[in-house]
């Protein structure tokens, strides 16, 4: 029930790379039990999306992103 390194797929690491080219910080807390994803944009403390799985928080993060700066 611990951390553990994130196994992104290719669908989710081209999500991720987009929000990094735009210079967005993207950060992961990935527990067995729940996902968080932190977005960085350098001058706030970040925004934060909680999920079951790695997936679901990762696509919060991206929609979110998208509307507001995609």
């Amino acid at each position: 029930m611990g951390y553990y390194e994130p196994q992104w797929s290719v669908e989710e690491q081209t999500m991720i790379d987009l929000m990094e080219l735009k210079g967005f910080g993207v950060g992961a807390d990935i527990n067995r039990e729940y996902t968080i994803i932190h977005l960085y944009d350098g001058s706030s403390l970040g925004t934060k999306f909680t999920a079951d799985t790695e997936y679901e928080a990762i696509r919060k993060c991206f929609a979110y992103w998208e509307k507001n700066n995609g």
